[in-house]
């Protein structure tokens, strides 16, 4: 009986055991990402994008200082220590101040306060260098996402490729085993029908199959494995994507023109140049200022005071360990040097004629890139067309010819150019494929429309 009852209790674990696995199994093969969920995984994730935007946050930190100038400054020093002993007052002393004849002990305090008035605009050009600087910081967070986005299309649309070679490598195989088994019946029956030669040309193409077959297999796992970490997902995390087949984006293209003119709006790199050029003509007026002096007001306090020590009270005389002073004034605060300003100056005007050269740069570049991206897409569109055509009629071809061949009207080479010109077709078709979808990407990426798509996705 006891061993039944642990038989008993075991199948009750195995089965436990098996109910666990499955619904582990079963939810992780649910996890199922589309593109945009791709695309929004790898930006919540991706290091590049919080390290900008960490860039965003100290650039934000310049504008808090900068603002903080405007307030009033204020500098507090306390003293606590040994202090030597001295009695009598201002006229008549026992004591000298070249000997120590005893200690006592003292604490001073002293603040200090100037609150600026006038500064010749320093500080309000200070601000507004801070505030484009933002911008500038802002518009490159969302270059950077772009980025990564651009590149999780690349390794999405580069896994659905491989897995449209690999069905189309296992399709190939098929009518390619089947016409060789036919060929070797042919050359040892003697008919006269095939060679040695047909078979060396058919098995040439087997191991041609044999090698994409071994560079789709790769192709699949490594851009899994791109997407996997780039959207920040456990090493062992099971997923699969959305699409099953590589199609062409549903896109709707519109005439170059409209690219390039989206690209001087939407453009990070334009925003970053507009917002750039104008915190550089801020910070050359903020090195200018430096020519003028800074007015401010001032108050002071001292206080201190000492034991073992009599407090003197002539106003002319001052005791560092045992004194009470203050004040309050109007200053003015100039600086004069031989060449440091003038030098600065001069470099705040270099740095902000550099970045208009980049800018006059960019204007030239970027609806060139626009071009380049826009004529590429329509390429790879007229492409799509053509051997989209070209590869349905070889595979009629190579299915007749491979028909013909096994009911024995058909000659074994019309077989073997009919199964090659359908991989080669259909290869291109999907090379074709990939490339549209890849350089609409580029053209939304070129026209600055991509920045579009990424808040949609953050949205999602």
């Amino acid at each position: 009986m006891k061993i039944i009852k642990m038989k008993k209790f075991s199948f009750i674990i195995l089965w436990l055991h098996l109910v666990f696995i499955s619904h582990e199994a079963f939810s992780q093969e649910a996890r199922v990402y589309s593109l945009d969920e791709c695309i929004s995984a790898a930006l919540r994730f991706s290091p590049q994008v919080k390290g900008q935007q960490q860039e965003v946050e100290i650039a934000r930190t310049r504008l808090q200082e900068a603002d903080g100038y405007r307030f009033p400054q204020i500098e507090v020093m306390t003293l606590f220590g040994p202090s030597p002993k001295a009695r009598g007052d201002q006229i008549n002393s026992d004591y000298r101040n070249d000997r120590i004849e005893g200690l006592g002990v003292f604490g001073s305090a002293d603040i200090k306060v100037v609150q600026p008035i006038y500064t010749f605009g320093k500080i309000t050009e200070a601000k507004n260098a801070a505030s484009h600087g933002i911008m500038v910081e802002e518009s490159k967070v969302k270059q950077k996402a772009t980025d990564v986005a651009l590149e999780i299309k690349q390794y999405y649309y580069g896994h659905l490729a491989a897995l449209e070679t690999k069905k189309l490598v296992d399709e190939i195989q098929g009518y390619l085993d089947s016409t060789i088994e036919k060929t070797r019946k042919l050359i040892d029956s003697e008919s006269g029908r095939a060679t040695e030669l047909d078979l060396n040309k058919l098995e040439t193409y087997q191991g041609l199959l044999a090698k994409y077959r071994g560079e789709a297999e790769k192709n699949i796992i490594l851009s899994k494995d791109a997407l996997r970490t780039f959207m920040g997902l456990d090493g062992n995390a099971v997923f699969s994507l959305k699409d099953e087949a590589l199609k062409p984006v549903d896109a709707d293209v519109r005439e170059m023109d409209f690219y390039s003119a989206k690209s001087r709006e939407l453009r990070p790199e334009f925003a970053q140049l507009r917002e750039g050029l104008k915190a550089k003509e801020s910070l050359l007026n903020m090195a200018r200022a430096d020519y003028y002096p800074k007015i401010f007001a001032a108050a002071f306090y001292s206080y201190s005071d000492a034991t073992e020590r009599d407090r003197v009270t002539n106003p002319w005389i001052y005791d560092y360990f045992r004194h009470q002073a203050g004040g309050a004034a109007l200053g003015m605060k100039w600086n004069f040097d031989f060449g440091i300003t003038g030098s600065q100056v001069h470099r705040a005007r270099a740095d902000y004629l550099k970045l208009q050269s980049l800018h006059e740069y960019a204007s030239a570049g970027i609806p060139l890139q626009v071009e380049k991206s826009y004529r590429e897409m329509m390429e790879a569109k007229n492409s799509i067309e053509a051997t989209g055509k070209a590869f349905e009629s070889a595979r009629k071809w190579m299915i007749g010819s491979v028909m013909n061949y096994d009911m024995g009207i058909g000659e074994v080479r019309d077989a073997a150019d009919a199964i090659a010109a359908y991989g080669n077709m259909k290869g291109e078709y999907i090379k074709s494929v990939y490339n549209f979808n890849m350089s609409y990407a580029n053209v939304l990426q070129a026209s600055g429309l991509a920045g579009e798509e990424i808040s949609y996705a953050e949205e999602r």
